[in-house]
């Protein structure tokens, strides 16, 4: 299995290297608040599984979309939301041990049903995805995107605290700022950074650290089909997958087909 695991991160950093570097950082970033809120042994290594490979779906996300310095159409937006939804299918039916795959497809879900693909409350979700939900915000606030600078991790904080128990577990939250504080550091600038989908409409500029938050409606259906976007699918076995038509990743083609061995 890590050697599985390690194959699609080298497949993932063949095609975008910040990706991996960002998926590597919020996974020490959640396994630490795991640790301290003493989850057992084998739950924080579900979610260790999870964060190394939960934005491994973006491997169907046109990658000028990802990089793009200027804002996202709507359409454009809502393609992006699907990451967590095709990386949940191109993993599930490989047998990861526990609720893997689901934390992956829920680490976008917020308290108050406003996250995606499900648009799931606070009840429905899990636990290891409300702590990676959590690590994925602050890890992607101090970093670099073509749009910003890296925030300061007091911004970061403060998106946590003004949330806290609104989008995001009060009880998670309260750890990650017991363990970091204001120490976070910003991580190096990546070699060739990406949008992250749920905070590239949504944040203030660097230098005001007001929050700034929007609420995602989470993706109920397929952007219409329209000179610029046609759907293609993908299918593993018994399920599918679906990606623009025209885009379509050999990155994505491989992985898919890999686990048809699985």
């Amino acid at each position: 299995m890590e050697a599985l695991i390690q194959v699609m991160e080298s497949t993932i950093a063949a095609r975008d290297p910040y990706t991996v570097s960002h998926q590597r950082r919020v996974t020490e970033i959640a396994c630490a608040i795991a640790q301290e809120m003493a989850l057992p042994e084998d739950r924080i290594q579900h979610l260790r599984v999870a964060a190394t490979l939960h934005d491994l779906g973006k491997v169907a996300i046109p990658t000028e979309l990802l990089a793009r310095p200027g804002d996202l159409s709507p359409i454009e937006f809502d393609l992006i939301k699907t990451h967590p939804q095709v990386a949940y299918n191109i993993l599930q039916p490989i047998n990861f041990p526990g609720n893997t795959t689901e934390i992956i497809l829920q680490h976008h879900e917020r308290l108050d049903g406003s996250g995606y693909p499900q648009g799931l409350l606070a009840s429905d979700i899990l636990f290891e995805a409300k702590i990676l939900g959590v690590a994925d915000v602050m890890e992607a606030m101090c970093s670099h995107r073509p749009y910003r600078p890296a925030l300061d991790s007091s911004c970061a904080l403060a998106e946590l605290s003004m949330n806290r128990g609104i989008l995001y577990d009060a009880e998670v939250v309260d750890v990650c700022l017991k363990i970091y504080g204001d120490t976070l550091p910003a991580p190096k600038a990546p070699l060739i950074p990406t949008r992250l989908d749920n905070l590239a409409q949504a944040l203030a500029p660097a230098a005001d650290c007001a929050p700034n938050h929007i609420n995602l409606v989470h993706l109920k259906k397929l952007p219409k089909a329209n000179k610029s976007w046609k759907w293609a699918r993908l299918f593993s076995k018994d399920r599918l997958t679906w990606i623009p038509a025209g885009t379509v990743s050999i990155v994505a083609l491989f992985l898919m087909s890999l686990t048809r061995t699985y």
